[in-house]
């Protein structure tokens, strides 16, 4: 599969050279062929990049926490279960407050918590207090602009009984 991705990136790019020498005379020729291959090379790019599997350099916004790996001096690598129950792949710059928070998120999930990644849903209701003894469940940041909560699916999901009602 890849020979043939590589046999094409060449083919093309002798095409694209003997269409250059050719219209070399021609400015709007030039005018409109070098954006273009500037564009066609940068969506090759990005798709090829993103067909072999490699992860997003970005911070996910939400999604269910699966497994990271920590690669100390430069990376860390971030699985999250996303949209439509696709796995995605992270890079996220190491640090070592980053480290320390995954590994808590790490330790919750290996107990058999459901950590989710983005804003706490029973923080967001602001009509019930909580008490000072009442466990609110965990949270780890990371970074600042990545947080993670334990879902607790007993409160956050709807009674099955609540059509009956």
């Amino acid at each position: 599969m890849i020979e043939v991705l590589v046999f094409g990136l060449v083919v093309l790019s002798v095409i694209c050279l003997w269409l250059l020498i050719e219209g070399r005379k021609s400015p709007k020729f030039l005018i409109w062929f070098i954006p273009l291959l500037l564009i066609l090379v940068s969506s090759t790019y990005e798709t090829y990049t993103s067909i072999l599997g490699f992860p997003r350099i970005s911070t996910p916004q939400k999604g269910l926490y699966l497994k990271h790996f920590i690669d100390e001096p430069n990376w860390i690598y971030l699985w999250v279960l996303g949209n439509g129950n696709v796995p995605m792949s992270y890079q996220i710059s190491y640090s070592r407050e980053t480290h320390n928070s995954l590994e808590g998120v790490s330790g919750k999930a290996e107990e058999g918590k459901f950590m989710v990644l983005g804003e706490d849903e029973s923080e967001k209701d602001g009509d019930e207090e909580i008490d000072e003894g009442e466990d609110s469940g965990g949270g780890f940041t990371i970074g600042g602009d990545m947080s993670f909560y334990e879902w607790d699916f007993e409160t956050n999901l709807p009674s099955k009984n609540a059509r009956q009602q």
